[in-house]
């Protein structure tokens, strides 16, 4: 059977799409909740997304061949499900929404600050609808194709940035601000909750998945959370605390004190386009979404007309939403983090607690 997507797409798609964040509102929230111990929190995140592996997996073996929509079905019935469709769809709505804002005040702070937003807006959404025009596989290879190179770039910023590290703004760690790190590691599980996304595409993965297939799923994670843990810790460890609590994109800072031995400087460039290509993918895969809760909600079968209409409502909503720094910082520290653990990992554990009620009604069905 030929698969639309892959899990190997799935988990790059992943981490390709949560760089961004982890690169510009990770650090900044950790530092304004925990301090300078904050870095230990990407680890903490572990106790929320390796339980989210396990429920995906589960949902995926329990009902294999389903997508989201139709696992919410067979649990909780057609009208349960079609609220908690039209949750998401509204959820993912305000996530899109914060995703064209956050790169346009990213494009803004960094390299075109005298640019009007709406320029960004427009550019990056006929970009969208272009690789969308081409069919999902495009996004999902852009995904693939690219994540391997940006993660050899952070190597070697990472290599050199080593000798920059100052000690004394990481260490020793605050034992009595351990609880704030643990609760700070919130704003990391927001993020790394974005492996949900699996269970939109499980009637894409065919009918049966593999362990190899769902080892890419753990692969993910961890992945994702030593990211995360390496970004903070020299973000914390070059710019200090403090003044990361304080900028809106505080890696941003931090890198333009790194060089490659004294031979090429500027790494804050590749950084902000590592941010709009990942801007880019999250925004694409969050707009399929979107077309694929329009077709559950009203029993569509094709929803591209959808985009054009959709755009509209991205453009003007972005303004009413969150067009300032400080309206999306509000939005998305506020709003979108508690929303994520909502919507990622609540009705996740729902699904699987009525699953494991309803065991034998599976086993009869299947």
């Amino acid at each position: 059977m030929k698969r639309d997507v892959t899990m190997r797409q799935i988990t790059f798609m992943y981490l390709f799409i949560s760089v961004s964040t982890i690169l510009r509102q990770v650090p900044q929230a950790l530092a304004k909740e925990a301090g300078s111990s904050a870095y230990l929190s990407p680890l903490w995140s572990l106790i929320a997304t390796i339980p989210l592996i396990g429920i995906i997996i589960y949902l995926m073996k329990a009902y294999p061949g389903l997508n989201f929509y139709e696992i919410m079905v067979q649990l909780l019935g057609k009208f349960v499900a079609k609220i908690l469709i039209l949750a998401y769809l509204l959820w993912l709505l305000l996530a899109t929404t914060a995703k064209v804002t956050s790169y346009s005040l990213t494009l803004q702070f960094t390299l075109m600050p005298r640019t009007r937003s709406d320029f960004f807006m427009v550019i990056m959404m006929i970009l969208v609808f272009y690789a969308l025009l081409r069919g999902v596989k495009t996004v999902f290879r852009f995904s693939e194709v690219t994540l391997g190179t940006v993660l050899v770039i952070f190597a070697i910023l990472f290599i050199c940035a080593v000798s920059r590290l100052r000690y004394d703004y990481l260490l020793p760690v605050s034992t009595v601000h351990m609880m704030k790190t643990v609760l700070a590691a919130k704003n990391v599980a927001a993020v790394g909750g974005n492996i949900i996304i699996a269970l939109f595409f499980g009637d894409k993965l065919g009918i049966t998945v593999t362990k190899e297939q769902f080892h890419r799923l753990w692969f993910g994670v961890i992945t994702f959370t030593a990211l995360a843990f390496v970004i903070v810790l020299f973000t914390f460890g070059i710019s200090g605390p403090s003044l990361t609590a304080s900028l809106p994109f505080p890696f941003y800072i931090t890198v333009k004190s790194i060089s490659f031995f004294n031979i090429f400087e500027r790494f804050e460039v590749l950084v902000t386009l590592i941010c709009i290509m990942s801007d880019f993918a999250a925004i694409s895969i969050f707009v399929v979404l979107l077309h694929r809760c329009f077709e559950w909600l009203f029993k569509l079968e094709h929803s591209e007309y959808l985009c054009i209409p959709l755009g509209i409502i991205l453009f003007y909503a972005t303004y009413y939403l969150s067009s300032t720094q400080f309206e999306f910082n509000y939005l998305y520290q506020k709003v979108l983090v508690n929303l994520n653990l909502v919507f990622e990992y609540a009705v996740p554990l729902l699904l699987t607690l009525v699953c494991l009620l309803r065991g034998k009604k599976i086993k009869e069905q299947y």
